[in-house]
């Protein structure tokens, strides 16, 4: 089921980002210097636009991936400490459970046989 999706999902989209390319394959240049006096006189790059604007794309998508990972540090934090005390919980009721069942009578040890 997951290869199927995957399928539907990524063929589409390389489908797409092919033929963007294959449109979009103009030489631009890519002013470095915002605040140059002369626009001619500032660094540049010259990229066909398909690059420059996958690149933009890609940045974005990885500054919203690392945005999301720290906003949620907290969560993962208190998720960690609560799996932590639910195991210290568990081991504990464990132990009492083995403390009542150790001073049950004996007779009423034979019968929960």
């Amino acid at each position: 089921m997951k290869s199927v999706l995957r399928i539907l999902v990524f063929v589409p989209l390389a489908l797409i980002i092919l033929f963007f390319s294959m449109a979009n394959r103009a030489v631009v240049k890519i002013g470095l210097d915002p605040f140059a006096a002369n626009a001619a006189d500032a660094p540049y790059l010259e990229a066909p636009m398909y690059l420059v604007v996958l690149a933009a794309i890609a940045f974005g998508v990885l500054a919203g991936g690392v945005s999301s990972w720290l906003g949620h540090l907290s969560v993962r934090r208190a998720a960690k400490v609560a799996r932590a005390e639910a195991k210290k919980t568990r081991l504990e009721i464990e132990k009492l459970r083995q403390q009542a069942l150790a001073d049950l009578p004996a007779d009423i040890k034979g019968a929960k046989r």
